[in-house]
C-alpha cells in the first residue's frame, strides 16, 4: 500500500477538523464504526461533501485500499481503545483519533511503500 494513499486521507480529515463542523462526532461513535469494520464509510455518510473518499473507497488506484485501512485499524482499535487520551492526547473529538490512528498506522510502517519522485 502507498502511504500516498494514508496520507491523502489525513488531509481530508485534518479539514474536517479544521471545519469545526463535525466536533459532534464522539469516540463512542469512531469505536462503534471500527467494529463494524465500515469506519471510512461512516465518515463518508456522515461528512457527506465535504470529504471525498473516492479514491478510497470507490478506486483499485491503491488497491483494495478500503479492506487495508479497516484491518489495520481494528488493530488499533483492539490494543488501544480506551487508553486514546494516554497514548495520542485525544480525549474529546472522533475525528481527532481518526487523525491519529492513521498516523500511527504510517508510524508502524508495515505493508507501506513510499511513492517514487523522481
Amino acid at each position: 500500500m502507498k502511504v500516498t494513499a494514508l496520507t491523502l486521507l489525513i488531509l481530508q480529515i485534518n479539514s474536517l477538523i479544521d471545519s469545526g463542523k463535525y466536533n459532534d462526532i464522539t469516540i463512542s461513535e469512531v469505536h462503534e464504526a471500527i467494529e463494524s469494520q465500515g469506519l471510512l464509510r461512516f465518515i463518508k455518510k456522515r461528512c457527506g461533501s465535504d470529504i471525498d473518499l473516492s479514491i478510497h473507497l470507490e478506486s483499485t488506484a491503491y488497491g483494495n485500499f478500503e479492506k487495508f485501512y479497516e484491518e489495520r485499524i481494528n488493530q488499533i482499535y483492539g490494543g488501544y481503545a480506551g487508553d486514546e487520551g494516554r497514548k495520542w492526547g485525544v480525549k474529546n473529538l472522533g475525528l481527532c483519533l481518526v487523525l491519529a490512528w492513521t498516523n500511527e498506522i504510517i508510524q508502524w510502517g508495515e505493508g507501506l511503500e513510499l511513492s517514487n519522485r523522481g
